[in-house]
């Protein structure tokens, strides 16, 4: 379930690529070393920290700090740290990973998974891994690519934490879920963090860690915000959809056989917190991993991405948690053209998503500091160039076919905030939010709009193609 990263528009804000550099490094083990263990609050998270190093892009430093987070109880989570840089408190985003594979944690387990590399390979770490069992794909990261996906929030002034699941190391969902909270714990007593303006960003396995991290979030830090790119968020109704829902739809048996092969890992996972399929097994328990528990938890207001023709997490997960609780989560629909052919579509996150992930990325990065940024200061949100253009040019077809695209003028209105510069590093453009959205807004459907009219005419809603 792994889905596009934010790092190229990030480093779109440069151009060029930034560099990052540990502090100091340990020969033997290749990993950032630093200085030893940090107070902390009785009850809170204990801090140590394992290394450290430096982001250097556009002629300023940022630097970061490599953590082990400990919580009584529970496994060790690790996170990379970039505090503000600014006195005083400042808005911060945490990022949900759960795939990135990092090898400066001094465990066993991280070092093996990083000696084979990358690529496929036994999901041996997993306890109840067996004969039969699915292999994993393992993707490394190292620290300067964590701090290329933060550039877009550092540039900002935010602080930003990268909590890593370590999807690969095994565990399993209460796991993931306590990597997540451990991240939150640690935003909780960080003495430089404006608790009152903290962001969760995360696609598809991630998504599921940025909503469950938002609803177990300690009262002092419930985030203000919150994105979710094809989030899986009720585990007895995914359950349900790849044992019955996929069966009747596909009836190619090696399409079948790709999608039990592709979710066998995950179901591991899944049914070791919650004991089994929860049709078929008796003593079941999805009370905590299901929509009507993230409604009755989550106090963040989300802004959820979904393709209607996702084939992992089916949209219909989210048309359903939005039902429930409208004011608290905000969906815009990748729609697709033309009947689907469930026999042909491979999983995935759906072609509309993969065609426009730039634009997914510019609607959420953007979305996040508009929520985060303060009242006067100016937003530089990256974008690709075209990208916007060719997605609604999608959306216009849509109309033509009496599709409902109600949900595409509010992403639009939220660009043209005054604060809002839109930036594509391809061709250096900036040009302000308001006057950017008209020019795209006029290209796509013929219209005549101003940077002075595009915000009046998108709250009554898109043109009519």
């Amino acid at each position: 379930m792994r889905l596009f990263s934010s790092t190229l528009l990030s480093l779109a804000l440069l151009g060029t690529l930034p560099t990052a550099c540990c502090s100091t490094t340990d020969s033997a083990s290749n990993s950032c070393q630093g200085p030893g263990q940090t107070p902390t609050d009785p009850g809170g998270v204990q801090v140590t920290r394992i290394g450290g190093g430096e982001l250097n892009a556009a002629g300023q430093t940022w630097p970061y700090q490599l953590l082990r987070l400990e919580v009584p109880g529970r496994a060790a989570t690790y996170a990379q740290w970039f505090p503000p840089r600014k006195p005083g408190v400042s808005p911060t985003v945490m990022l949900t990973k759960p795939y990135d594979g990092i090898s400066w944690t001094g465990e066993a387990v991280d070092a093996k998974w990083a000696s084979r590399g990358n690529g496929l390979h036994p999901d041996d770490s997993e306890p109840h891994h067996g004969p039969g069992s699915s292999p994993i794909a393992f993707t490394p990261t190292t620290p300067e690519i964590i701090a290329g996906e933060a550039f877009v929030y550092l540039f900002h002034d935010f602080g930003v934490l990268a909590v890593f699941g370590r999807f690969y190391a095994g565990g399993d969902l209460q796991n993931d879920r306590d990597d997540m909270n451990a991240g939150m714990r640690f935003l909780a007593q960080a003495s430089n963090v404006d608790t009152t303006r903290i962001g969760v960003f995360g696609g598809s396995w991630g998504g599921y860690e940025a909503l469950y991290a938002a609803a177990d979030a300690p009262a002092t830090v419930t985030p203000r915000v919150g994105v979710a790119l094809s989030p899986l968020s009720d585990f007895a109704q995914e359950v349900d959809y790849v044992n019955r829902v996929v069966p009747s739809r596909v009836s190619d048996p090696a399409m079948r056989t790709r999608y039990q092969q592709f979710f066998e890992p995950y179901f591991r996972r899944i049914f070791a917190t919650t004991g089994g399929d929860p049709v078929t097994t008796s003593g079941t328990d999805y009370s905590r991993w299901d929509a009507a528990h993230l409604v009755d938890q989550v106090q963040t207001p989300f802004l959820i991405l979904h393709d209607d023709w996702d084939t992992l997490i089916p949209f219909e997960h989210t048309r359903a948690l939005a039902s429930l609780a409208p004011q608290r989560f905000t969906p815009l629909y990748f729609q697709n053209t033309g009947a689907v052919n469930w026999n042909t579509l491979a999983p995935d996150h759906g072609p509309t998503l993969a065609a426009n992930g730039s634009v997914a990325i510019t609607l959420g990065v953007g979305h996040l500091l508009l929520k985060l940024g303060a009242a006067e200061q100016t937003l530089l949100i990256p974008h690709a160039d075209g990208g916007v253009r060719a997605w609604l040019q999608g959306v216009r077809a849509l109309q033509q076919q009496d599709r409902d695209v109600r949900d595409v003028a509010p992403r639009l209105l939220e660009l043209t905030d005054a604060r809002v510069q839109m930036f594509e590093a391809t061709v250096g453009s900036v040009q302000p939010g308001a006057a950017f959205v008209a020019a795209q807004v006029n290209a796509v459907w013929g219209t005549t709009f101003t940077d002075a009219t595009i915000r009046a005419a998108l709250e009554a809603g898109l043109p009519t193609p």
